[in-house]
């Protein structure tokens, strides 16, 4: 694969290594989101297939992507929607839930009302001064028969840290625990298999490696949450919702499977079209495409920074496209972020760590620039 940045409207002269913040606008996701807006000025437009079409479409492309069936697939504006309907239907058995330290705020703050309301103890999986592999390690020995549920993201969203989850997807499994994952810094960006991972649900925020809009998000349920109760009474999520005539005839009976699970209004006419541009660019390419195209890169930059000091992540625990620079003691992060912006390099400051993640839109000029910028300043 070759460098993709024509398919965006980036400067030039900007080096933008921050996917993980948020990712630029596809031109064919602002050509999609424009002919939305040109539709809008006529409603008449809209017939009853359309509110549900465009939804549908989205959910099929994200399940192909991680191997699951588009009926298992939910639509949300925001995975601490996502994460609140999945621990709605979780019972407190032993009354024992797992996260990690540093968990994004949407998924901890759900676990922990999860366990206050059910008198629960909330376990924190701590990093401390744990290698990875050891951090690793003890996330599993935590997991055991009394624990009713584990929910955390499949990488750090701070610095990158390689979780194993399949490991932790094959110990839940065994112990009949529920997993839930945050795969927002993941999906997109490198293979995800639910089936192969034997996650239960699976949340992931449209606006990084998805390439979709902000305020948009998409999940997956597993058979396990077939019968489940959503969050919300949505007319959308009934067999007969597309009959607009009988709608009133109060149909209590919910789509199959996760379709109960979308948010009400599922049929956002605007930001839809921007996720499924998204999600059909990423299937051109190919996530396996994306991710060596990123490994590429990435092995400048380590090859690159290694010899100044700068440390990374073990091999086994590490992906190209999401990772944190370590700094030699008596640099300031904070101080390079600063440089790194004087010089248009952008990458984001996550507790102390520079958090530099990468796309197919970076190229060996982005790359280039950030190794001669750290290189002085550390020369």
């Amino acid at each position: 694969m070759k460098c993709q940045k024509d398919k965006f409207q980036i400067d030039k002269s900007i080096h933008y290594l921050n996917c993980a913040y948020k990712a630029p606008l596809l031109k064919k996701g602002e050509k999609a989101i424009l002919n939305a807006i040109l539709k809008e000025r006529n409603p008449y437009l809209y017939k009853p297939k359309d509110f549900f079409e465009s939804s549908e479409m989205a959910r099929a492309l994200f399940a192909e992507m991680i191997n699951a069936k588009s009926s298992q697939i939910a639509l949300f504006p925001s995975t601490s929607y996502g994460f609140a309907t999945a621990l709605n239907n979780v019972k407190a058995r032993y009354k024992k839930a797992v996260t990690i330290e540093n968990e994004f705020p949407s998924g901890y703050f759900a676990l922990d009302k999860w366990s206050r309301e059910h008198q629960a103890s909330l376990i924190t999986v701590k990093k401390e001064a744990r290698t990875a592999k050891l951090w690793n390690e003890a996330i599993l020995n935590s997991i055991d028969k009394k624990t009713d549920v584990v929910l955390m993201s499949m990488n750090h969203w701070m610095d990158g840290t390689k979780i194993d989850i399949k490991s932790i997807g094959d110990k839940c499994h065994q112990l009949g625990v529920t997993f839930i994952v945050d795969a927002t810094q993941l999906a997109g960006a490198f293979p995800v298999n639910v089936v192969d991972l034997k996650v239960d649900v699976l949340i992931c925020a449209g606006y990084k490696w998805l390439f979709g809009p902000y305020s948009m998000a998409i999940g997956y349920f597993s058979p396990k949450f077939s019968d489940g109760i959503p969050i919300e009474e949505s007319w959308m999520n009934r067999t007969n919702a597309i009959e607009f005539s009988k709608i009133t005839e109060y149909d209590s009976t919910y789509k199959p499977d996760s379709s109960r699970y979308n948010v009400g209004q599922t049929s956002n006419f605007l930001l839809t079209p921007i996720l499924i541009e998204g999600l059909k660019q990423i299937q051109k390419w190919g996530v396996q495409q994306i991710h060596n195209y990123c490994f590429t890169l990435f092995s400048v930059i380590k090859n690159g920074l290694s010899p100044i000091g700068v440390r990374f992540e073990e091999n086994n625990y590490v992906y190209p496209h999401l990772f944190s620079l370590k700094l030699p003691d008596g640099i300031s992060s904070e101080a390079l972020k600063t440089t790194l912006e004087k010089n248009k390099i952008y990458v984001s400051l996550r507790g102390s760590y520079i958090r530099v993640s990468l796309n197919v839109f970076n190229n060996k000029n982005d790359i280039d620039a950030l190794i001669n910028c750290i290189q002085k300043k550390l020369g």
